[in-house]
């Protein structure tokens, strides 16, 4: 879900690509020297393609020479216009990775507690504080007393607001009664939950039984637990929510003074509307107080990506797709790019953006 829409999309306009100078040494390179992290190529492919759908007579890679200093990425023209354009792709926030790490290391506790009890649940929780916060048997004393009262009524103190409800298996064995399901996918947690709620971290452990022709599949589920989990935390949001000043620092040294120059910035998250609107907020203010030293900077464009393993039966993978340019400084220059997507089809997006609730998949 990752690397299939990108490289659809790339596959889809090959003709069109190939005529952007220079961009088979840049796949070359790619292949080789960065095929390690391949992300960053793959963006910039994705950028040079939209100038020229973007109706940009000449678009030209910038060959990387040594000894002649930083350079941007991608020369782009047409007639009366040139501009110079640098790509950076964000890494993803580690701050979230080790705030997964550890609701992953927290649900491990229910799971081994559901396996040791034989009970088969449904844990919800909203975590009010930093999960590096949550003491290690916090979620674990709420399990076991609502697993002791056989009761599902909610409970929220400083620390969380949560639930403990069985796993819907109606639903679950109504679906493995006809089609064998990929254990490891969103699907299982969608059948044993009821639903799937998209801004959530999930956690599954389950007996189940492999379908013989396809083992990673289920054609079976005998036991099951499901830990859900958000994180609310003013603090955790705030650092989740990674503002893009020093990658705007970084790449406006690469850009040259002759010309005026345009920034595009690719993240991919996961994290929700709250980090997702949060960042916005941080990105708007750092625009504007930001000022050019070396170059001619005019805009940024973030491109927004939050790849989805969807629940449908008819698709493997979805992607939420949104742009939003910044204006640096005060200046009349029209923006080289408006309105373009990297991804989804032109033309077919909703207006606004995805954490005002009215973009779709």
């Amino acid at each position: 879900m990752r690397v299939v829409p990108f490289l659809t999309r790339i596959g889809k306009e090959l003709p069109l690509l190939l005529s952007v100078e220079g961009v088979e040494e840049r796949a070359a390179r790619m292949m080789l020297s960065e095929r390690r992290q391949p992300d960053g190529c793959i963006y910039e492919l994705l950028v040079a393609l939209a100038y020229r759908r973007g109706g940009w007579d000449r678009v030209e890679f910038v060959p990387e020479m040594p000894g002649r200093g930083r350079t941007p990425d991608l020369h782009v023209f047409r007639p009366r216009s040139r501009w110079a354009v640098e790509c950076k792709r964000l890494a993803p926030s580690l701050y979230a990775a080790r705030e997964k790490l550890r609701g992953i290391e927290i649900a491990q506790r229910i799971h081994a507690l559901c396996l040791e009890m034989s009970e088969s649940i449904v844990v919800e929780v909203q975590y009010k504080v930093e999960l590096a916060d949550v003491p290690d048997d916090y979620l674990t004393a709420h399990v076991r007393s609502a697993i002791a009262r056989r009761s599902s009524t909610p409970w929220e103190d400083g620390i969380a607001a949560g639930r403990v409800r069985p796993v819907d298996w109606p639903l679950a064995r109504k679906v493995l009664a006809k089609d064998d399901v990929y254990f490891g996918g969103s699907r299982m947690v969608e059948l044993l939950v009821g639903y799937y709620i998209h801004a959530a971290d999930h956690s599954m452990a389950a007996k189940w039984r492999p379908a013989p022709s396809r083992p990673a599949y289920a054609e079976a589920v005998y036991q099951a637990s499901v830990v859900s989990w958000r994180s609310l935390s003013d603090e955790a949001v705030r650092q989740k929510a990674r503002h893009f000043r020093r990658t705007l620092a970084n790449a406006e040294d690469q850009l040259p003074p002759d010309r005026p120059g345009v920034i595009h910035v690719g993240i991919e998250t996961y994290a929700g509307v709250d980090v997702d609107f949060t960042r916005h907020l941080f990105n708007t203010l750092e625009a504007r107080s930001f000022s050019a030293k070396k170059s001619r900077l005019r805009w940024v464009y973030a491109n927004h990506f939050v790849p989805e393993a969807t629940t449908r039966k008819d698709e493997s993978w979805a992607i939420t797709e949104t742009m939003v340019p910044y204006k640096i400084g005060s200046h009349r220059t029209r923006w080289p790019l408006p309105g373009h997507m990297l991804v989804s089809p032109e033309g077919e997006g909703r207006p606004g953006v995805h954490w005002d609730g009215k973009q779709s998949s």
